[in-house]
């Protein structure tokens, strides 16, 4: 029942039975004969509706994300006045009744309910509505609900339509205005990749004889001196870097039980890895991800895998803390798989932690809170 049936039934009662004298039997058989008929046109008229929704395969944590509901008339009759949204309540059924609860607000959020006058039968009416996932991870949508007051606002018929999407919730990218730390990592991580990048802007290639209209990028006097003929030199632009992306998952206190994912230096290394990635992949680099807690990745496919910025972020998501002692062992394999290419390791612990020598080519830096300055090795 809705705030305008039970006005109807104060003001009817107050009126006719109070007021006027008619026999308070007559008048409760009249209102209990109304509600009822409206109840079943409420029931009958309710909206039958298919839903399919546009958004994103990610969204990082704590962004709101836009879904586009398509919601589309399946029945028979038009559907009027109702209201479609993202369910807010946690529905728990049970043998003989249905008892709703509120949702922990840690969860998600979503925007207000909106509204649909009319939806003719077989049309379909977009609906735009917003989530927000304070968590990362891979996170199932909650399911629509639709409110409708057809007729006369006197009954709401709610009806939940559960979905079978998921979206996955990656780590924010690290802001430097979050404290000294963060700034210094950022700082350190812009200095590594201008240092990674910088050098010659071209790679020679060979020399060969003047022709008329050739680009002069610099003339070969020895060559020229010796054969008797104009000699240049020819330049090509670099190739692409190969950069390799180590994530040391390690925990920094001993692990009992159930590996603990909330753990908030583990999401700042998941967010500094995120900004990492997307900082990297701007460059003229091709990256490639290894995270120490995949263990059985690493025993079927080695230590690195090549992916796109969104699969890397998304593979952030899932990870995981692991034991330290696994941990250096996945990052001496990888270690051993690569040559001379760059290596930059993203770690809560400092370099002295790892029991093993780190090969020139590699940088290790520390984004833990806990000291305010990072620590490195090149």
């Amino acid at each position: 029942m809705t705030v305008a049936s039970g006005t109807l039934l104060v003001v009817s009662i107050a009126s006719f039975n109070i007021i006027w004298g008619y026999p308070w039997l007559g008048v409760f058989a009249a209102c209990l004969a109304l509600f009822v008929l409206g109840r079943l046109a409420s029931s009958f008229l309710r909206p039958k509706l298919s839903y399919h929704l546009t958004m994103p395969r990610s969204i990082p944590v704590g962004f709101p994300l836009a879904v586009v509901i398509k919601c589309r008339n399946r029945g028979r009759f038009p559907a009027m006045k109702f209201l479609v949204s993202f369910d807010r309540t946690r529905v728990t059924k049970r043998r003989w009744f249905r008892k709703e609860s509120e949702s922990p607000a840690n969860e998600f959020s979503t925007s207000e309910p909106q509204p649909i006058h009319l939806l003719e039968s077989g049309k379909t009416e977009r609906v735009g509505s917003t989530i927000c996932f304070s968590k990362r991870g891979t996170r199932r949508l909650p399911p629509i609900v639709t409110r409708s007051f057809f007729p006369f606002y006197f009954f709401q018929v709610t009806q939940h339509h559960p979905l079978n999407q998921e979206i996955v919730v990656t780590p924010r990218p690290l802001d430097e205005n979050l404290d000294e730390t963060a700034k210094g990592f950022l700082e350190a991580m812009g200095e590594w990749s201008h240092k990674l990048l910088a050098g010659d802007a071209l790679d020679y290639t060979g020399s060969r004889e003047y022709e008329v209209g050739m680009p002069v990028r610099r003339w070969d006097f020895s060559s020229w001196a010796r054969l008797g003929k104009p000699i240049v030199r020819e330049y090509q632009s670099p190739s692409i870097q190969q950069v390799y992306l180590i994530i040391d998952a390690a925990s920094v206190q001993p692990i009992s039980g159930m590996l603990e994912t909330t753990d908030p230096n583990f999401e700042r290394l998941l967010s500094a890895a995120a900004t990492a990635i997307l900082d990297l992949n701007k460059q003229r680099v091709r990256l490639q991800l290894c995270l120490t807690c995949d263990q059985q990745r690493h025993e079927q496919e080695g230590g690195f895998i090549q992916l796109d910025t969104e699969s890397m972020l998304i593979r952030l998501a899932n990870a995981s803390m692991t034991e330290t002692k696994s941990s250096d062992q996945q990052i001496e394999l990888s270690l051993e798989q690569v040559h001379q290419s760059p290596i930059l390791i993203l770690s809560n612990r400092d370099v002295q932690a790892y029991p093993h020598p780190l090969p020139r080519s590699a940088r290790w830096l520390n984004v833990s809170p806990r000291n305010q300055s990072v620590t490195s090795q090149t």
